[in-house]
Order: structure tokens, then C-alpha cells, then sequence
């Protein structure tokens, strides 16, 4: 394994990605002495398109919307069982709230590690059982850590929008997370490229998680390298929460719904 991948995988670990169960369960027990949650920093503008998630709309308007999130570690969460506080549930939980008369339905899949090409088996797996309004993609982090080919997360991306466009849904791409070890060691600008040459396709939009979270990390809102051992999970979750109510946010906004 090269040098930069091992300091990536490091910064991963500090990230919280691979914190333990037991540590996780213990900070959730301790709610009687924690601080009260702080509130999530302000998001960056993200432009709304001219055309709206039309699959998602129409969803909406039935009164039910069927959503897949599909990803590697920041999606699925710890050890593949994120219990609701990996960004996708947060995002969901944000919606019901905005939106409380409507059924969202969240089905995650994915794990730790994989591509954006061992994730599309899965994905075309998950739409033959059944259709999703909406689809998050969340990808790109693994390709540039390992140097992977330009051309083949193009070609796969591709291919995996058009699937979903097929089954009559809609896809939001979501770019890797900041880190400053991802940035120092990693070119990530091809890769962030390709996510929005994908996203010029119908029925897909990027959120630029990237972006935010380099905001949050730069302006000093929200760092979770530099929190204490002892307030990382926190930092962490939280970080998850503010990144799933920014996706919820950006979600409605190209929605293009009437005033209630």
C-alpha cells in the first residue's frame, strides 16, 4: 500500500469511519450529562437547475417516495449498519419534517470500501426489485485515494444514471467528503470532473459535499480532524446530521414544488 493511502486511510480512521460499536453505543448512552447539540453551520448556495427532479416531484405528489442511498463508509456507516445516523437517515428524517404528509422510504446499500464500479451490481440489483423516485450516489472517494482510471468511473457512472433513468428515477451524485489528507495527497479535481460531466445528464444533479465541507472546515464551523479525542463521535455525527439536512435542503430546492 502506497504512502498516500495509508495517510488517507489514517485520516479516515480519525474521521470516525471504523469507531468502534461499543464507543458509538457508549456516547449514545450519556445523553443525561452531554451539552446540548450544537447547530449545524450555514451551507454554501448550490445552484438549482432549470429542470426539476421530475421523478422525485411526482413522487411527492402521490404521497410516497421511494429513495435508495448507495455508498461506501460515509453512507452505510459503521460496519455496514449505520442505525440511523449516517447522513442518508438524516436527510430523510429532514424531509418527513419539511414535507410530513408524505411517506419517505429509505432503503441504503453499499459497504466500506468498494468502487463506483463494484457498487453497480448492487445498484441495478436494488432497481430490479424496485423502482426508486430518487437514488444518492455517493462515490469517488476510493477512485482517487487508489488512482483509479478516469475514463472507467466515467463509463460507470454513466451507465448507472442511465439505469436509473430508465426505471423512471432520478440521481443525486455526492462527491467525497473534504479531508486535508485527501487534498494533499490526492488529485481530486478529475474526479469531481467526471461527477459533473455526469451530472449534465437528465434527471441527475451533484451535491457538492466536497465543497461544503471544505466551507465548514476552512471558515472553522465544522472540523473534525482537529476535534478532541473525546468529542470526535460527536464532531462526527454531527457532521453527518449538518451534511444530511444540507441534502434534504438541496433536494427540495430542485424539486420546483408550489408554495403549500
Amino acid at each position: 500500500m502506497s504512502r498516500a493511502v495509508c495517510l488517507i486511510a489514517a485520516a479516515f480512521l480519525a474521521l470516525g469511519f471504523q469507531a468502534p460499536r461499543a464507543a458509538r453505543a457508549q456516547a449514545s448512552a450519556s445523553t443525561a450529562d452531554a451539552a446540548p447539540t450544537p447547530a449545524c453551520p450555514p451551507t454554501i448556495p448550490m445552484a438549482a437547475t432549470a429542470e426539476p427532479l421530475d421523478a422525485v416531484a411526482a413522487a411527492v405528489r402521490t404521497g410516497r417516495v421511494a429513495m435508495l442511498a448507495i455508498g461506501s463508509a460515509t453512507t452505510v456507516g459503521q460496519d455496514g449498519k449505520a442505525n440511523g445516523v449516517s447522513f442518508p437517515y438524516h436527510m430523510a428524517e429532514a424531509l418527513r419534517s419539511a414535507l410530513p404528509r408524505v411517506s419517505f422510504d429509505l432503503t441504503v446499500k453499499g459497504s466500506r470500501g468498494l468502487t463506483a464500479r463494484e457498487m453497480l451490481p448492487m445498484l441495478d440489483a436494488a432497481l430490479a426489485e424496485q423502482p426508486f423516485a430518487l437514488v444518492l450516489w455517493q462515490t469517488g472517494t476510493v477512485e482517487a485515494v487508489h488512482g483509479a482510471q478516469i475514463d472507467g468511473l466515467h463509463a460507470t457512472l454513466d451507465a448507472g444514471v442511465r439505469h436509473i433513468r430508465a426505471r423512471g428515477g432520478d440521481t443525486v451524485l455526492i462527491d467525497p467528503p473534504f479531508s486535508r489528507a485527501l487534498r494533499a495527497n490526492t488529485d481530486i479535481e478529475p474526479y469531481e470532473q467526471v461527477m459533473r460531466e455526469v451530472a449534465g445528464l437528465p434527471g441527475v444533479l451533484l451535491f457538492q459535499r466536497y465543497e461544503l465541507t471544505r466551507h465548514w472546515v476552512e471558515s472553522g464551523l465544522l472540523d473534525v480532524e482537529k476535534a478532541k479525542p473525546a468529542d470526535r463521535l460527536a464532531a462526527v455525527d454531527l457532521q453527518h446530521e449538518c451534511v444530511g439536512r444540507a441534502l434534504a435542503a438541496f433536494v427540495l430546492q430542485n424539486l420546483h414544488l408550489p408554495p403549500p
